[in-house]
């Protein structure tokens, strides 16, 4: 049975309680160990959180490990780097930030053509599927490496890559790609990737408590594994569902958000995916009602999800790694539990 730590309420907004009961109904659900391995579920209503629990090892200070769940934090700081400056677009080549011209020339024709917006996508010419061990470019194999720059740089291109009409190639999920899109933010801002980071969003947003991953080299690893609060994940998704604004500071471009989370590359018949953004649709169990949503997802059955058309954000961490199903029970908790309770205004209010 699942232990229930703490149960926290956001007392700074009115607290709001679905008259249905369906919010109450999940943390009896995770108390008995029907959703196995749940740490943390917050709820944020139109930029305030009014539901948050703690569960087994969570809770309010614990950095949880989300795994591929920051990948979308990588996209972000792409986007603060060219509001800054820094980069020109997401269209610039890649290689170009790692040697010389003549290098990058006699590369193939497609590696060398590789963009940020490629990467961004996951859809670079790269030979890189995490959901192939045989690839070239599996996750587990740059683990393995000291230097994990060489090892990506030195990738081979896919065979018989292509480019669909809108200029981009097939989905494939790559995580040295992620990493990579880190070491030409350093190249490009000339400030170590972390460092950036915490300068262009984590001190905007006041994140103070954070941990990454690392290489053996000590190269950071922005293709996921950076822990963070549970709070600290809604302001990020708070940010964007801002459009890049906090407290009336722009941090990334105008519109930024909508290129990022419009959905350029179809993984499956219910998901698409954007500039590190997955993007679908999730139904209401009690109304049938398709909500259109975009969100962060990592292994364990962690997810950050923006439901624009209700000012909804949802910070679910779990720690399920590697087992079956366990991006279809979050999936189930949201469509079952909170969007029930949130989706309409058959609400009361209390304190």
């Amino acid at each position: 049975m699942t232990r229930l730590l703490a149960v926290i309420i956001c007392l700074t907004a009115p607290v709001v309680h679905a008259s249905n009961g369906t919010t109450d109904e999940l943390v009896r659900a995770i108390g008995k160990g029907i959703y196995p391995d749940i740490t943390s579920v917050l709820i944020a209503k139109d930029g305030h959180v009014v539901e948050e629990y703690y569960f087994g090892s969570g809770g309010p200070q614990v950095l949880n490990d989300t795994r591929s769940v920051t990948k979308t934090l990588t996209g972000m700081a792409v986007g603060a780097a060219i509001y800054q400056g820094a980069l020109e677009r997401e269209g610039d080549a890649v290689f170009p930030f790692f040697g010389s011209p003549e290098k990058h020339n006699s590369m193939d024709r497609q590696k060398g053509a590789i963009s940020v917006r490629d990467l961004l996508t996951m859809s670079s010419a790269l030979d890189c599927d995490d959901n192939d061990s045989g690839s070239a470019g599996y996750e587990d194999k740059m683990h393995e490496q000291e230097n994990w720059t060489d090892f990506v740089l030195g990738l081979p291109s896919e065979a018989n890559y292509t480019r669909d009409a809108s200029g981009l190639g097939s989905f494939r999920y790559c995580t040295a790609g992620v990493f990579l899109l880190g070491q030409v933010l350093e190249r490009a801002t000339g400030l170590a990737v972390d460092d950036f980071i915490q300068n262009a969003i984590f001190r905007p947003l006041g994140i103070t408590q954070f941990e990454w991953f690392r290489s053996p080299l000590g190269e950071v690893q922005t293709g996921g594994g950076l822990r963070l609060r549970s709070r600290d994940l809604w302001q990020l998704a708070e940010l964007a569902r801002a459009d890049g604004v906090w407290n009336g500071r722009r941090i990334l471009p105008k519109g930024w958000v909508a290129r990022s989370t419009k959905p350029l590359r179809t993984v499956n018949d219910r998901q698409s995916y954007g500039y590190l953004w997955w993007v679908q649709d999730f139904k209401s169990a009690t109304t049938g009602q398709n909500h259109a949503a975009y969100y962060m997802s990592g292994n364990g059955g962690n997810k950050v999800v923006v439901i624009p058309g209700l000012k909804l954000v949802t910070v679910i961490t779990a720690t399920a790694y590697n087992t079956r199903g366990m991006h279809a029970r979050t999936t189930e908790i949201i469509e079952r539990y909170i969007l029930p309770a949130h989706e309409r205004g058959a609400v009361h209010i209390g304190r």
